[in-house]
């Protein structure tokens, strides 16, 4: 269940090769794992770009915990077939660069070739979220990728705590996924993977608080459980 712009603008169109471009291991989980899952399950090839490799900003000390492995079991519980994790350091993006981000996931882009990407919103509380959504629409710009949908997804704790903030535009989607209950079970399965990142109720992270929001955006378009998105960018029609 889709739109884009005014109802009938934009029709359906089939995904061969999705990229999901995220800041850290877990925000591709919480912002789409069960329409990853149900994707994967619907033949897609997905691969996943994670620009920081550890959690060092949630400790005083700095040194965080190394969350390669954790990333490849979650994407192998989602479906993902190909992970790269880069070496960034959490919350640290602002101090690389936008130009250097940028190449990082041209480089990316151009290895995997996807017809679609998937990144995090820019009306997001968190700064390396807001830089990696940047860097992937620049990379999937026209004329320079062969990407014909861009989207961004809603993280738990992050997008929902920026429009509680008041900061403006606030997300706003365009699109629903419609998702199953083995899809979302694959998330919350995905995200216990991550260990302390998944939180106790009422925190925005915790299970009940993720299986609220797939009920709530469901319940916008008459469904069950969906996830929401924004959709940047959807080009349709074109054949190579």
């Amino acid at each position: 269940m889709t739109a884009a712009g005014q109802p009938g603008e934009c029709e359906e169109r089939v995904i061969e090769r999705l990229l999901v471009v995220v800041a850290h291991g877990d925000d591709e989980t919480l912002g789409a794992g069960a329409t990853l899952a149900r994707l994967s399950d619907e033949g897609v090839s997905i691969g996943l770009c994670v620009l920081t490799h550890d959690d060092g900003s949630r400790h005083a000390d700095d040194r965080g915990t190394d969350r390669g492995e954790a990333i490849l079991n979650a994407a192998r519980l989602l479906g993902i077939q190909e992970v790269n994790v880069h070496r960034f350091r959490d919350n640290r993006l602002d101090e690389v660069g936008q130009l250097e981000l940028n190449r990082v996931v041209e480089r990316q882009m151009r290895r995997f070739a996807p017809d679609t990407v998937f990144t995090s919103a820019l009306a997001d509380l968190n700064n390396d979220h807001r830089l990696v959504g940047l860097a992937a629409r620049i990379a999937a710009r026209p004329g320079r990728s062969g990407v014909h949908e861009v989207r961004s997804f809603e993280i738990r704790s992050s997008t929902d705590w920026a429009e509680a903030s008041g900061i403006r535009p606030a997300f706003s989607p365009n699109c629903w996924h419609v998702v199953s209950e083995a899809h979302l079970d694959r998330k919350l399965s995905a995200l216990r993977a991550y260990g302390a990142e998944r939180e106790q109720w009422p925190q925005p992270r915790s299970e009940e608080g993720v299986r609220a929001l797939a009920a709530y955006r469901g319940s916008q378009v008459a469904v069950p459980l969906a996830e929401a998105f924004e959709v940047a960018r959807q080009v349709v029609g074109w054949r190579a």
